[in-house]
């Protein structure tokens, strides 16, 4: 891979526009110490007008400093100062971040008097990516960033921290330890036929080809939780009018969200509502009640409804006292039934009296999960909420210590990489021999180095970048 970006000092403000109490500056580059002392004088007192150089401040100290216009000596601002040494540093080049007060002003003239004197803008992930460049992160580690930025949940803090610490980095390089040394095999084959060259050794590199796709295949499928957790569980509420879909969002989102009435078809439009349910982020989806009608609108709303169901990660199908068989029946005709539970509303007004045989088609259907709730009354909500959290923890494989993959583009690259092992292993097993398969195998690694960075092209790194913030 190319070198991304040079030495050259760059800057940029890493927290959000508006006004607050401070507000840090990050520079990075080097020989930051003789060009920003321009511009800086560090003083050891409030009251101190000589000040010390910036090269006298020790790394990794606060240092009470004012900031200047050199064109014109006025004070923009006391700062306090980190210094940060190469490689010491989150960049790995010389560092040094200023944090001044918040406002919008203080921090445009700080970074136009850093523009003067020769110090860039940066751009979009910069930093992390000379980071990435000077080995301080590898790539999986570094897209894990934004991920740790943007969690919504504990959850979600906890899978973008994992990758962050280098659980999936680690994970992968036990896969790539054992396919180097049937790389090695192979070549030993090749070259020793008359030695190495028998069914054993053939079947050893068959076998470790599996048990590697078979990793990276558990690996790929964790995807399924890992994108709830980044972009948040879909539940849908499904049902017929006045089943209650309204009410329960209302109770689960703790104030009213959604409009609730006793007239049938005041839901006329799917209605989103971002939750946290036991550290699982969640969209909560209320829609239009299922039934056929002459209304134009609310005609729509029941088609929306349908293609939620459709999109959804889980499906709520309410039933209430007075849901018939038949419309249960109608209601889950559609819907994936391995993604749909079954919810008894209004349990506080009496229980549906087909409640036995509603139970016994949707078991007929695979559907063996239901609670009877009360949204008014609070009951049972927590045993629906324990329900929403089994569905999540079966939806993708359990990789142990919790590696979770949370990147659409890992998820692709892994299941890439699988297809191309068991093809390598269907090659040794037909005895086409194994020198064929090398090719295949390393093809496997390419994919997983393009996860780590290992083989990533310079374009593609620039790509992923891009969509970091600026000031990260």
């Amino acid at each position: 891979m190319s070198v991304l970006g040079g030495d050259e000092p760059f800057c940029a403000c890493s927290t959000p526009a508006g006004t607050a109490g401070l507000a840090v500056i990050r520079v990075s580059g080097a020989s930051l110490c003789e060009i920003m002392s321009s511009c800086v004088r560090v003083l050891r007192a409030s009251n101190d007008r000589c000040g010390i150089a910036l090269s006298e401040v020790k790394g990794y100290e606060a240092a009470y400093a004012e900031f200047f216009d050199p064109q014109t000596s006025e004070s923009i601002d006391k700062v306090v100062l980190v210094r940060y040494e190469a490689p010491h540093s989150y960049t790995g080049d010389e560092m040094i971040e200023i944090s001044c007060h918040g406002g919008d002003a203080v921090r445009q003239e700080i970074l136009r008097v850093l523009y003067s004197i020769g110090i860039r803008p940066a751009g979009p992930g910069e930093f992390t990516k000379r980071a990435f460049v000077n080995g301080k992160l590898d790539l999986s580690e570094a897209e894990a960033v934004m991920k740790v930025i943007g969690a919504s949940s504990e959850r979600a803090l906890k899978a973008a921290n994992s990758q962050l610490y280098g659980k999936l980095s680690g994970r992968l390089a036990t896969i790539e330890d054992k396919l180097y040394k049937v790389m090695a095999l192979i070549e030993m084959i090749v070259e020793f036929p008359e030695h190495e060259d028998t069914p054993e050794n053939a079947d050893n590199v068959s076998r470790n080809c599996r048990e590697c796709a078979d990793s990276l295949k558990d690996l790929a499928e964790s995807y399924g939780r890992g994108k709830m957790l980044t972009n948040g569980m879909k539940v849908v509420l499904l049902g017929l009018p006045n089943s209650g879909k309204s009410t329960l969002l209302n109770s689960i989102a703790g104030f009213e969200r959604a409009i609730v009435t006793e007239i049938p078809g005041t839901t006329r439009d799917t209605l989103e509502i971002a939750v946290n349910i036991e550290g699982i982020p969640v969209v909560l989806t209320d829609t239009a009640g299922i039934r056929t009608t002459d209304d134009v609108v609310e005609e729509i709303g029941v088609k929306r409804a349908r293609m939620a169901a459709m999109e959804a990660d889980m499906i709520l199908c309410l039933i209430a006292p007075d849901t018939s068989v038949d419309d249960v029946k109608e209601l889950i005709a559609d819907a994936d039934v391995a993604r749909t539970r079954a919810v008894f509303t209004k349990s506080d007004i009496g229980e549906n009296p087909d409640k036995e045989e509603i139970i016994k088609v949707l078991e007929s259907m695979d559907i063996t999960q239901n609670v009877s709730i009360s949204a008014p009354e609070g009951i049972n909500l927590g045993s629906l909420k324990e329900m929403i959290l089994d569905c999540y923890e079966h939806a993708g494989g359990l990789v142990s210590d919790e590696v979770i993959v949370i990147n659409g583009r890992h998820r692709e690259l892994l299941m890439s990489a699988n297809n191309k092992l068991n093809e390598a292993a269907m090659v040794c097993d037909s005895g086409m021999g194994v020198d064929i398969a090398s090719s295949v195998i390393r093809s496997a690694l390419d994919d997983i180095g393009d996860i780590t960075g290992k083989t990533v092209s310079s374009e593609l790194a620039d790509t992923i970048f891009s969509e970091f913030c600026i000031g990260k």
